[in-house]
């Protein structure tokens, strides 16, 4: 049975939502991590690093953030498996090389990548401020107009997209942040429009991915 290790916030952008699911069929020994709590590599055989509302971009970058920045580059630098979603992948970014830098405002879509892959097809749960360019020696795989949006070191993977997310996540973290309606809401319909296809998408990706072993190979 792997151990995974998941780093996230308490109380916010915490939900495990279709990744928890997916942990659930591979039979996994999950541990969560906080963030609040003393960072320090852990003893496992995956690191999953969730969202956060803080950031790791140029001139934004708290002291928090560069110390999980310095453990993912340490995990990694091993060729140790690891999936970051949006902030986590924004983490591997800077973690190997490449850069995260503000964006004028916040993108928050339900919208399609630009990809050659037949995993990343379909629409995606996209909700971040920050814009990632992944690193020179990292395979890019898919693209959104604004940034790159799913890249692969070694094995390590960086999802921009939110995979874990539902409609119902989507509300509980807008509400939790207390985000104005407005700014939500479009992402929120078009998600709870597809629930299931969204699902179902993020379930087939996070198996073709396959942090267990590599079986992912760009399109």
């Amino acid at each position: 049975m792997a151990k995974v290790a998941v780093l996230s916030h308490r109380g916010v952008a915490d939900e495990l939502g279709h990744i928890g699911e997916w942990l659930e069929t591979r039979d996994s020994n999950v541990v969560r991590l906080w963030r609040e709590d003393p960072l320090a590599l852990p003893d496992a055989d995956v690191l999953i690093v969730m969202g956060s509302p803080t950031s790791v971009a140029d001139g934004h970058r708290a002291e928090a953030a560069q110390r999980e920045i310095e453990l993912v580059t340490s995990w990694v630098r091993d060729d140790r498996p690891y999936l970051g979603v949006c902030f986590g992948a924004q983490v591997l970014a800077a973690a190997t090389g490449g850069r995260v830098t503000r964006m004028s405002g916040t993108r928050r879509a339900f919208t399609g990548l630009d990809t050659g892959n037949e995993f990343l097809s379909g629409r995606w749960a996209v909700w971040h401020e920050d814009a990632l360019s992944a690193p020179a020696p990292s395979e890019t795989v898919a693209t959104l107009p604004w940034a790159d949006a799913v890249f692969r070191v070694g094995r390590a993977w960086g999802l921009q997209p939110h995979v874990e997310f539902s409609s119902d996540i989507v509300e509980r973290l807008a509400r939790s942040i207390s985000g104005p309606d407005e700014t939500w809401r479009e992402l929120w319909s078009d998600l709870r429009d597809d629930d299931e296809g969204h699902r179902r998408r993020s379930l087939d990706l996070l198996d073709a991915l396959d942090l267990f072993d590599e079986r992912v190979e760009r399109s």
